[in-house]
């Protein structure tokens, strides 16, 4: 009997211990599936890292992507290639110049040499120290003409750089050029390795990008999102900041987002926690959101309406006259922008006040749909037009077409819509397809008349395919004025050449607005670029 009590005894035993193995194997496998899911399901404010450290991270929301991920070549700057790469020159929260990679500079007193020292103890993201070498490859690199570089042009005041030693370079300029601590410090100025194109191939600018900036390149797929990743070495921010150190945000994540809807509810819901180029249309709906802060400026942008003006009909000024009067820009700015921004009646936006032309509105062509329909006919088509009108897919561009489309049909010009991806329309106006088309600059200064306007940037970015020999004698005359003020007065006279020939058909000057949610913290607006290395935090769950 007390054999079998044992018997009994040992196989309960054994029975409760193969119960104890099944459990604890099903607790290994559920918390391996909750740790899983839990990460397929983990918010866009923070993640983990093997220490158990929450990471924060910032998702931002675009409408388009770059085309490339390369200062030197794009035409079309993400915001990505900012936190990547330094400049030599920086420009703080008043717009003015201030120190970057380089120290302090000097300049001669004929304007002609300029003496740039170079910050010590720099390194890029692959290792290498920063030196005056990488500075000058730089340079010459968007100088050369085989890069087929879109800024080549507005580095043509420098003659040739020259190396003293490792910190400190001369920049010897064919005239004195006021505007060039502007575009040493703009983004296409951004300084990469030398030999950087030899060393990395076709993968650069695609694949690997390198500079010296606060955030590294950790991924980017083209028209879905950029990852950024904090430069945990990085000690040698400008001095007019209040953290020069690493950011305290340790991922940037930009998200496209073309359709402007989904960018809201993302931004409500958190799904982004910064939203750039906020929609005129969701103002009043952001503005009533508790949780959201919506910020307001003047913006240096500019809409317009360009064409081919190398094909037919556009060879015709009287076509492009009527272009322009067949344009009810009130009603546009109305139905686009909902009434958030102003009309556009030369080629620069009014923010640019020593430069700005202001008997633009003088200038302009007012919306007269008959004064349109008579020019038409006396340039030989009085009945009319039949174009495509082309536009990138986001939201605004395509409301945008849609009454540009029927404005023209007023004035018997019927045209095609035709939409591309940020990719594609860049391709089309490369390969010159275009016949009408819509487009939006943000700059800061009269040199992107330079960029957009001069025969030696034809066919891109001179996608309007201007080649006019009077709109490059006033240009090439401003650039190389001596001092500030004889250079915005004589872009004064490019813009009236530009009105008469009604190259443009400027339609309207939008708000800048940003939209930031409440878990963003030391919110810091830059009117050119915003510093994420500069004190910005964010709150993570």
């Amino acid at each position: 009997m007390k054999v079998k009590i044992q018997d009994a005894r040992n196989a309960q035993k054994a029975h409760n211990t193969h119960k104890f193995r099944r459990f604890t194997v099903f607790m290994l496998v559920f918390a391996l599936l909750a740790g899983i899911l839990a990460g397929c399901s983990k918010g866009t404010g923070s993640s983990q890292d093997s220490a158990g450290t929450k990471e924060k991270a910032l998702v931002i929301g675009y409408d388009r992507d770059a085309e490339i991920m390369d200062t030197i070549k794009t035409s079309w700057y993400s915001d990505a290639l900012i936190y990547i790469h330094d400049r030599l020159v920086t420009r703080d929260y008043e717009f003015g110049y201030k120190p970057g990679l380089a120290e302090r500079w000097d300049v001669s007193d004929d304007g002609l040499t300029w003496t740039f020292y170079l910050r010590k103890g720099v390194k890029f993201h692959d290792g290498k120290d920063f030196k005056a070498e990488d500075v000058k490859w730089t340079i010459d690199t968007i100088k050369d003409p085989d890069t087929g570089s879109p800024f080549r042009g507005d580095l043509d005041a420098i003659k040739e750089v020259k190396i003293i030693n490792d910190y400190a370079i001369e920049m010897v300029l064919n005239y004195p050029f006021p505007n060039l601590l502007y575009n040493l410090s703009a983004t296409a100025s951004g300084i990469h390795p030398a030999n950087a194109y030899e060393k990395y191939g076709s993968d650069y600018g695609k694949k690997i990008v390198i500079g010296t900036g606060p955030y590294k390149l950790e991924e980017w797929i083209s028209g879905d999102k950029t990852v950024l990743v904090k430069n945990e070495e990085y000690n040698w921010g400008p001095e007019w900041m209040s953290n020069r150190g690493p950011a305290l945000i340790d991922k940037i994540v930009l998200k496209i987002i073309p359709d402007e809807n989904s960018r809201i509810m993302e931004l409500e819901v958190g799904g982004i926690q910064l939203l750039r180029n906020v929609p005129e249309t969701y103002v009043e709906k952001i503005e009533s959101n508790p949780d959201i802060t919506l910020y307001k400026n003047p913006a240096t942008k500019l809409g317009y309406l360009a064409c081919a003006t190398d094909k037919e009909p556009f060879t015709d000024v009287r076509v492009r006259r009527a272009i322009n009067h067949a344009l009810n820009r009130e009603e546009i700015i109305q139905f686009v922008l909902r009434g958030i921004g102003e009309v556009a009646y030369g080629y620069l936006p009014p923010a640019l006040k020593d430069e700005y032309l202001e008997e633009s509105k003088d200038l302009y062509y007012e919306y007269n749909p008959e004064k349109a329909m008579q020019l038409l006919a006396e340039a030989g088509y009085p009945d009319g037009l039949e174009l495509t009108l082309s536009a990138d897919n986001s939201s605004k561009s395509r409301k945008l077409a849609e009454i540009i489309q029927s404005q023209l049909k007023e004035v018997k010009i019927e045209t095609k819509i035709q939409l591309y991806d940020a990719a594609s329309y860049t391709d089309m106006l490369k390969e010159g397809k275009q016949e009408l088309f819509i487009r939006e600059y943000s700059w800061s200064n009269a040199d992107i008349l330079d960029w957009f306007l001069l025969s030696e940037q034809f066919p891109y970015p001179n996608h309007s395919r201007w080649v006019d020999e009077r709109t490059d004698e006033l240009i090439k005359y401003a650039a190389q004025r001596p001092t500030w003020e004889e250079r915005a007065e004589a872009y004064k006279e490019v813009q009236r050449h530009l009105i008469d020939q009604a190259v443009w058909a400027p339609i309207y000057i939008p708000m800048s607005m940003i939209a930031v949610r409440k878990e963003v913290k030391n919110f810091k607006y830059h009117p050119w670029m915003l510093q994420y290395n500069d004190g910005f935090d964010i709150e993570v769950k």
